[in-house]
This record gives structure tokens, C-alpha cells and sequence, in this order.
């Protein structure tokens, strides 16, 4: 069976760290060897300087767009080799991360539109996928669309950092969308047909039965 490199990705507050959790745990005890990884990596030296002095601080050293992807593209450029590693090694080896450079496309297409927004996409990709070194490609990613009103309950409880207000977060789920139906990314809803939060056991099922076909995993 050939190796997976997994990401989901989510809101804010969207259960995305939940489900990667989870769907590590299943792996591992299905005898899989699981890399799992979060970004921005608050234990590493770019991940930190991204929480401190950008999100933390909401920016307040005014980092361009430009700049804030290439912030979040290095985070992603010092998991490179881990990554490829794992991958490299003799089957039932996964890789699952919680957000990826698929995340930088999303914020950074916010309010784009036409040309200029192709040409932003052009650009992160080109930078991430078709240098070398180039970082490595997901061979699945899942968007979890949670409404911005249940995300922002999720976060009533913290301190919000530079995105997590119902303006930016607004903006950030419909590009997340619009991505995922152009990029053939897998959506799974996080609420049922009635607008009612769905159980993360219910959830975490949907993601298996995206991953299985035909007979990839094993549980």
C-alpha cells in the first residue's frame, strides 16, 4: 500500500486539531506509523516568531501580505525533510498535518479576485511546489466547513489573535470553499442538515470513509 501524506484544514476554533488527533490515534492503532504535525509550530523557531509577533501581536508589526505568506511558507519549508523521510520509509507509513501550504492559498486570496487572485495563486505555488526544493504534496486534503457563528463560540473562551473575528473569518471560509471546489479537495461538513453541531466520532467517520476507498486503510 502506498504511503499518505493526510492535511486537513479548518477554521479557526474548526476542529481540525481534534480530528487530526483522532484519525492519528485510529492510524497507530491499526499499526500505521504516524507523523503528525501542526502549523504554525509554536515549538519551532518560525512557528514562534508567527505567534508572537504576528498573531499574537494582530500584526502590529504591519507584515504585508507578501511577507506574512513567506512567514507561514518557511514554517512549512522546516518540516520538509521529516516529512519526506517518513514518507520514504517501508509501507504503512502516513504523514496527517493540521493545516498546510494550502492554508497560505486560502488567507492569501482573501478579497482577490480575477488576475489578480490567479496570479496569487501562481505565486504561493510556484514558490512551495515547483522550486527546488519543493515542498511535498498532499495526496488528500479536507476542508471541515464549520459556519463562522460555531467557530467564533469555539473561541469565546480565549484571547483572539489577528484572523479570529467574524469579518475575517467570514472572508477566510468562503476562500477556504471556493479553493476546495477548485483544487478537488474533500469538504466535510461539521453540522447536520438542521444547522446542529455534529459529534466528532460522526465526523471522524466521514473523514475514514474519504480516506478508505477502495480498502486503503485497515482498522
Amino acid at each position: 500500500m502506498k504511503n499518505r501524506f493526510i492535511v486537513i484544514e479548518a477554521l479557526d476554533a474548526g476542529g481540525s486539531q481534534t480530528q487530526t488527533n483522532r484519525l492519528a490515534q485510529r492510524l497507530r492503532q491499526a499499526d500505521y506509523r504516524v507523523l503528525q504535525l501542526h502549523f504554525p509550530q509554536e515549538d519551532r523557531a518560525t512557528g514562534e516568531f508567527i505567534y508572537e509577533r504576528f498573531l499574537k501581536s494582530k500584526n502590529a508589526a504591519g507584515f504585508s501580505k507578501r511577507e506574512q505568506a513567506l512567514l507561514y511558507i518557511q514554517d512549512f519549508f522546516s518540516r520538509t525533510e521529516d516529512i519526506k523521510q517518513h514518507l520514504g520509509r517501508t509501507q504503512r507509513s502516513v504523514v496527517i498535518s493540521d493545516r498546510f501550504y494550502t492554508s497560505t492559498l486560502a488567507y492569501q486570496t482573501i478579497g482577490l479576485i480575477g488576475k489578480k487572485r490567479l496570479a496569487a495563486i501562481k505565486w504561493i505555488k510556484g514558490l512551495c511546489l515547483e522550486k527546488s526544493p519543493a515542498l511535498p504534496r498532499p495526496d488528500f486534503v479536507i476542508f471541515l466547513d464549520t459556519p463562522v457563528e460555531i467557530s467564533l463560540k469555539h473561541l469565546a473562551s480565549r484571547s483572539k489573535d489577528f484572523f479570529e473575528n467574524k469579518q475575517k473569518l467570514t472572508a477566510i471560509r468562503a476562500s477556504y470553499k471556493r479553493l476546495a471546489r477548485e483544487e478537488s479537495w474533500s469538504i466535510i461538513n461539521s453540522v447536520d442538515n438542521g444547522g446542529g453541531q455534529r459529534s466528532i466520532k460522526d465526523i471522524h467517520q466521514e473523514i475514514w470513509q474519504h480516506l478508505t476507498p477502495p480498502h486503503t486503510y485497515t482498522s
